[in-house]
């Protein structure tokens, strides 16, 4: 089983939060391949991302949307047929009340109209809630990696049980 993890970063912070996400996937599933993608370096394996059974979407807040070069990204990968595929989106911002949730929504949109199915990230556990996506708030990452890695964990599990692979 694979998992794309595809992000937009420009100072690291959404960068950190992708990798505690990976963490989180390979410390249940050890057998899932995961491969985390920064589009703003054109680190984007298309081949490895065809054959992800899921794939998870991370961007910065930016005016309370997703990064120009998220956008940019969906708009122009009309040819990538992620139909099928599960998907989850998280952010990383400055404020709570930044926008968060419009960006994460911005991106569960585009999922939709690519014919993915779309998963928060919640799990069984109560004390992980994941409305609509992951989030984390501030310079300091550190303070978000056990959310991060939940989600992450979630996400295998829901794709483990989907897929069975």
């Amino acid at each position: 089983m694979k998992i794309s993890i595809i992000y937009v970063s420009q100072t690291g912070t959404t960068e950190e939060a992708a990798e505690y996400i990976q963490d989180g996937i390979m410390a249940k599933h050890p057998f899932i391949q995961v491969k985390a993608m920064n589009v703003r370096e054109n680190e984007v394996d298309m081949d490895f991302l065809a054959e992800s059974e899921a794939v998870i979407f991370g961007t910065p807040v930016y005016f309370s949307s997703m990064s120009w070069e998220l956008k940019k990204w969906f708009d122009h990968s009309y040819q990538i047929n992620l139909n099928g595929k599960l998907g989850a989106a998280f952010v990383t911002a400055q404020s709570p009340t930044g926008g968060a949730d419009t960006a994460i929504m911005e991106m569960l949109r585009h999922m939709l109209v690519k014919g993915m199915m779309v998963f928060s990230g919640t799990g069984q556990d109560s004390a992980h809630k994941f409305q609509i996506g992951a989030v984390g708030i501030g310079k300091n990452m550190g303070q978000a990696s056990e959310q991060f890695e939940k989600f992450g964990e979630c996400i295998a599990q829901k794709a483990v049980k989907l897929f069975g692979r």
